[in-house]
């Protein structure tokens, strides 16, 4: 019941706006999602460059860090059912290409003042008014990652999103993961692995 209730919420809100026909069921977002797994665990050959190009950039060591500020991220999963806040830490410690941030921006956007929260904890690590600043500017490893989340997350709010490049048109965006759900099989109703008393009944008679 509660992924079914995330699920209204994040992606009913595209569909209120005309960016989806429908949501999908739960049992389709978990398909979804497993088919998804390969490209959350991984990352696109401009990233892999730009990402670990700094000694606190190479995965055994930024992953436990990463972990260690927001410990949600350490359950891989299409991030339907995070906090708004867990979201923003996570788009703030991994470092992502403009092309893969579609998804996180569209999370964003479905909730109430999510990109707000975004932008602004963006500017913090940009002006120094967190203390957590340099640790994530070392973390991301590259230079005017957190300026640009700022500039995204405006254009966002606008329904203006990165352009997808080469990535998987699949998992490119929220909406896009979502369309690639509902054309999964669903799990058969709960009716099906009843009785059904009444067909006998009719074959007799």
């Amino acid at each position: 019941m509660g992924t079914e209730r995330h699920l209204q919420e994040r992606l009913g809100f595209f569909v209120k706006h005309g960016y989806l026909d429908r949501v999908p069921t739960p049992w389709q977002l978990k398909v979804g999602t497993l088919a998804m797994l390969p490209v959350t665990l991984s990352e696109s050959e401009r990233e892999r460059v730009r990402s670990r190009a700094t000694l606190m950039g190479q995965v055994p060591i930024r992953v436990p860090l990463q972990i260690l500020y927001n410990p949600r991220q350490a359950l891989p999963d299409s991030g339907l059912t995070q906090r708004r806040e867990s979201i923003v830490r996570h788009v703030l410690s991994v470092y992502h290409e403009d092309a893969f941030l579609g998804f996180d921006l569209q999370l964003l956007q479905s909730h109430p003042g999510g990109l707000a929260l975004l932008r602004e904890e963006a500017a913090k690590v940009v002006e120094g008014r967190t203390r957590w600043a340099p640790f994530l500017r070392r973390l991301v490893g590259w230079p005017g990652y957190h300026a640009r989340l700022i500039e995204l997350a405006e254009a966002a709010e606008r329904f203006e999103y990165p352009d997808p490049l080469d990535t998987d048109p699949r998992f490119a965006s929220l909406v896009s993961f979502a369309r690639f759900c509902n054309t999964m099989p669903d799990w058969p109703a709960r009716g099906f692995y009843g009785f059904e008393l009444q067909r006998i009944v009719d074959r007799w008679k």
